[in-house]
């Protein structure tokens, strides 16, 4: 084999494995976005996708499911991610004026691993891009012009058990961060 074969191989098998990447990025948007319809208000199911992308209710129900798309995508691609959270920095508990915050496009997750990996780290990236990717072609104003849509911060257990870094959200009392997904023991 040629220096020139291998690298036609290895062009070939990062071809295939962005295609990969971009087709389970592609899978995840479409499942959120049926899930998002699913669960809004009947007589609303018929508005146009653009319509319903600038509801709170139901851009929040999508990056809900993005979340759990994305979090079942790190599970299945790497055995060391122990449970996937998801959580809100702009939350405040303590607001008393009822306003809403405004719609923002980053999914901000937790990912508790046995032990952190450029590989894991490595396929974060890759599936951040394609996402962003795919969620421009959404015809939402908010997706546009983004260069990111996931905020995936790896957390250990040891950092859990000593409450450092980010595992220190995982023990507010406030704004605790929601369970996504766990893998069963």
């Amino acid at each position: 084999m040629t220096t020139t074969d291998i690298r036609t191989k290895t062009a070939e098998a990062r071809s295939l494995q962005a295609v990969s990447v971009q087709q389970v990025a592609d899978s995840i948007r479409d499942e959120a976005l049926t899930d998002a319809q699913d669960q809004y208000a009947v007589f609303q199911r018929g508005s146009d996708l653009g319509s319903l992308l600038r509801h709170p209710d139901f851009f929040e129900r999508l990056k809900y499911g993005l979340t759990v798309g994305v979090a079942k995508a790190l599970a299945a691609n790497d055995p060391t991610v122990l449970a996937v959270y998801t959580y809100d920095p702009s939350s405040n508990p303590d607001s008393e004026s009822g306003d809403t915050a405004p719609l923002e496009a980053t999914v901000h997750m937790l990912a508790l691993v046995s032990t952190p990996s450029a590989a894991l780290s490595a396929f974060i990236a890759s599936l951040d891009r394609a996402l962003t990717a795919s969620l421009k072609s959404l015809p939402a104003p908010l997706f546009a012009q983004r260069e990111s849509v996931l905020d995936v911060n790896l957390i250990t257990e040891k950092d859990a058990r000593l409450g450092v870094g980010y595992a220190v959200l995982l023990s507010s009392l406030f704004a605790p961060p929601i369970k996504v997904w766990a893998r069963e023991p």
